[in-house]
């Protein structure tokens, strides 16, 4: 009978020792949550990287996560610092195809055309000018009727083109013609039998301007230019002989006017417009004026093709000197913009 209860007795020691022992390796051992469980990186569908850094497991103690029991610090559930540990990083996109949309640059500005810039035309032409009136040295004079479609059997040489700088609303306009005509039906007067007149003009027209209206939407602009219109003028005149002898006279003269007037500019379309030109002034002559009306065709943004109608008069007796000419014709242009 003692032996069985020292059986007995020493049996539930055993069983005593073993919860004992059971409880204290539990008690050791971090319980494992497979749902909150996380590898240290995953990858989504579209590629993006979610990293997360991984606890640190150095002995000591943090006072953020509590205490280390057994060399395993437990970990502090929903803290600010596993929040902070968490980060998204966007893979960098090498190009519009890897992103599938265009990401503009927040430091690149658009290239845009100030209007404060210097913007120029140069506009080599041709005017079919004819010459109507009266040319003379002292007490010789001649009448001269040279319409523009003689002007290829009369003409010489010629040189024409205008050259435009713009800043903003100030103009400025250089207008330079030089033109040799010869002119064998000219009318030599009842003392001579016939005449042969030559008549050589350099204009040399400086103006300067303001752009008085403007609205880009419609292609229209108005501007007035003032300036000074240069004049040298040489004639030669050849005199067969009638009742008077065979003579030649020859001279030449130079003067300034005084000129100013308006330009104006219509856009039709997108590749056609209207342009005209209008002035008068004096002072070196008695009286100048000048019209011109036309039209333009874009060929493209930098080229244009112009063409119109001219006419410039212009009245000078002075210092035994005739030169009251009408010039008029048609006129074919190109107008380069750089």
């Amino acid at each position: 009978m003692s032996a069985h209860k020292n059986k007995a007795s020493l049996f539930g020691v055993f069983i005593i020792l073993a919860t004992a022992y059971i409880s204290v390796v539990s008690a050791q051992t971090p319980a494992v949550n497979s749902s909150t469980a996380m590898p240290e990186s995953i990858h989504d569908t579209k590629g993006t990287v979610v990293e997360r850094k991984a606890l640190a497991s150095k002995k000591g103690t943090d006072s953020s996560n509590g205490p280390e029991v057994g060399g395993i610090r437990p970990r502090k559930e929903n803290s600010d610092s596993d929040k902070a540990d968490v980060k998204l990083t966007e893979p960098v996109a090498t190009s519009n195809e890897e992103l599938g949309r265009t990401v503009p640059s927040a430091t690149s500005n658009p290239q845009t055309s100030s209007s404060d810039d210097w913007q120029f035309q140069f506009s080599p032409y041709f005017w079919l000018a004819g010459l109507h009136g009266t040319g003379g040295v002292g007490n010789r004079t001649t009448e001269v009727d040279e319409s523009f479609r003689d002007v290829f059997g009369a003409l010489n040489f010629a040189f024409m083109g205008t050259f435009e700088a713009r800043k903003s609303k100030f103009i400025s306009l250089t207008d330079l013609e030089y033109v040799s005509v010869s002119d064998d039906k000219a009318t030599p007067g009842p003392l001579f039998s016939s005449v042969d007149a030559g008549f050589k003009t350099f204009i040399f027209d400086q103006e300067v301007g303001y752009r008085l209206f403007e609205n880009p939407a419609k292609g229209a602009s108005l501007d007035v230019l003032g300036g000074a219109r240069v004049w040298r003028v040489k004639t030669d005149f050849e005199f067969g002989a009638g009742i008077l002898p065979a003579t030649r006279i020859e001279a030449s003269r130079s003067w300034v006017d005084a000129v100013g007037g308006l330009r104006g500019k219509m856009a039709l379309s997108q590749k056609m417009f209207l342009t005209g030109k209008f002035d008068l002034g004096g002072g070196g002559s008695h009286f100048t004026w000048q019209v011109f009306a036309g039209a333009g065709y874009n060929l493209n943004p930098k080229i244009a093709l112009i063409f119109g109608y001219r006419a410039l008069d212009v009245d000078y007796h002075k210092n035994n000197f005739v030169f009251d000419m009408n010039q008029r014709g048609p006129i074919l242009g190109l107008g380069f913009k750089f």
